[in-house]
């Protein structure tokens, strides 16, 4: 067991922080619903995402959290707008597109188009917000975004339930 750097038995670690490999060890035990937010630069940019929240109602309010040095980190360093969608249970395919780098996101697997507010919006989501960046907060190598949700919509669907990543995989949930 790994816990604040102090405690009776526990070995302190650099800085009274875990290291990187146990939060990564620890947060995997952690199952998180599965997002891909886009947003434009020079063209489409995308990465999948587990640190969506809801943080307010009123006025509705999301945050996320994007690596700097990544392409989609760059892009949202300045971006005013953008999509999170909300990917179903049969859409592993289109998370782990978006969970590599590169350019071919948007190839492949993955139907798209311009959408709302000029943005990237993929085809067959569970459903699909536009939001607008309130604030940006940099937290260490990631950005913090916290964005106001402008649009919505629940995709007509077969009725799949929502994708979700636990333990390194990714699994569709009725």
């Amino acid at each position: 067991m790994t816990s604040v750097a102090g405690v009776a038995g526990v070995p302190a670690t650099a800085g009274g922080f875990v290291l990187p490999g146990e939060l990564r060890a620890t947060m995997r035990r952690h199952a998180a619903g599965v997002a891909v937010i886009t947003t434009r630069d020079k063209g489409p940019v995308g990465f999948c995402a587990t640190s969506l929240t809801s943080v307010s109602l009123e006025p509705p309010t999301v945050s996320f959290g994007v690596a700097m040095g990544s392409t989609s980190g760059r892009a949202w360093r300045g971006a005013a707008y953008g999509i999170v969608h909300l990917l179903g249970s049969d859409q592993a395919d289109v998370a782990a597109a978006f969970s590599v780098t590169g350019p071919e996101k948007f190839a492949g697997p993955v139907g798209w188009r311009w959408g709302p507010g000029g943005q990237p919006l993929l085809d067959g989501v569970l459903a699909w917000m536009l939001v607008s960046t309130r604030t940006r907060l940099v937290v260490g190598d990631h950005l913090l975004i916290v964005a106001d949700v402008r649009e919505t919509a629940i995709e007509p669907g077969p009725g799949a339930g929502p994708l979700v990543h636990c333990d390194g995989r990714f699994l569709g949930l009725p």
